[in-house]
């Protein structure tokens, strides 16, 4: 199998599990792996694993937590490849099997289910972001606030003034969402959550809508920024409107789906 290995190179340590990862895919389990050149070059100095793209590869397979698994995912949606996360991080809520698992990798893998995931998407200054997990337009400096015109199709206008605006998925729901009041629900629903964050008055809660209406977010006044998983896509310098199931996702989960409580971390 070609497996595209998409690893957390940000630490010497999750650097060195990276390299063991790929030489126990490669040398014991007889695989082929490749990366991008700059994960490359940071993990070993040169090209040696970049004989080809996503594009190209079997599986995209992310190393570390559920950070790298929300920046593969940018990778897999893109590429139309599905996506497998080893978790060597932390909570790992998004990884489908551990690293200690990986000497058994294909014999794992069998006992995994692929699920289908929808994504947000949002076009911003002519370049459109996707987010597993969430859109959110928040303040971009602390003691900021955001004033925001909020229009989920079908719905009357809304008004937000405070901290911003989490637009998540289903699988987001146990993110962001769960930290800011918002609620669990099951990955597989067809809906799209809104959940405001400190807002001023207590008049606004969470909703949760159908998947199929957009929602238009406009800025009264006042800077914001839009963020995509976590990244800055852009400013809210003119109104976007965010979309659901443009883009789906095939990522392997564990076999059995874990509903916890727990945000991801």
């Amino acid at each position: 199998m070609r497996l595209f290995l998409m690893p957390n190179r940000f630490t010497d340590e999750q650097s060195q599990k990276a390299r063991d990862c790929a030489r126990v895919l490669q040398s014991r389990c007889g695989h082929v792996c490749a990366m991008s050149p700059e994960d490359s070059r940071c993990l070993y100095g040169d090209g040696r694993l970049t004989d080809f793209d996503a594009g190209d590869s079997d599986l995209i397979v992310s190393l570390g937590g559920d950070g790298s698994v929300l920046r593969a995912a940018q990778t897999a949606v893109r590429a139309g490849r599905p996506l497998l996360g080893i978790n060597s991080g932390r909570l790992g809520y998004l990884c489908a099997m551990n690293l200690s698992d990986i000497a058994d990798f294909d014999k794992n893998i069998a006992g995994c289910a692929l699920s289908e995931r929808k994504m947000l998407s949002v076009t911003h200054q002519g370049r459109e972001s996707f987010a597993l997990n969430d859109i959110v337009i928040g303040k971009s400096a602390f003691g900021e606030t955001v004033d925001l015109d909020v229009t989920p199709e079908g719905y009357e206008t809304f008004h937000l003034r405070g901290d911003g605006l989490i637009v998540a998925t289903p699988t987001g729901s146990t993110a962001y969402n769960l930290s800011a009041g918002g609620p669990i629900v099951d990955s597989g629903l067809p809906v799209v959550l809104l959940t405001p964050v400190c807002v001023h008055g207590n008049a606004l809660r969470p909703m949760v809508i159908d998947e199929n209406r957009c929602i238009r977010v406009a800025a009264r006044n006042g800077s914001a920024g839009v963020f995509s998983d976590g990244r800055q896509a852009g400013t809210l310098d003119e109104p976007i409107t965010i979309r659901c199931g443009v883009r789906t996702l095939m990522i392997y989960t564990r076999g059995r789906e874990r509903i916890s409580a727990l945000p991801q971390i």
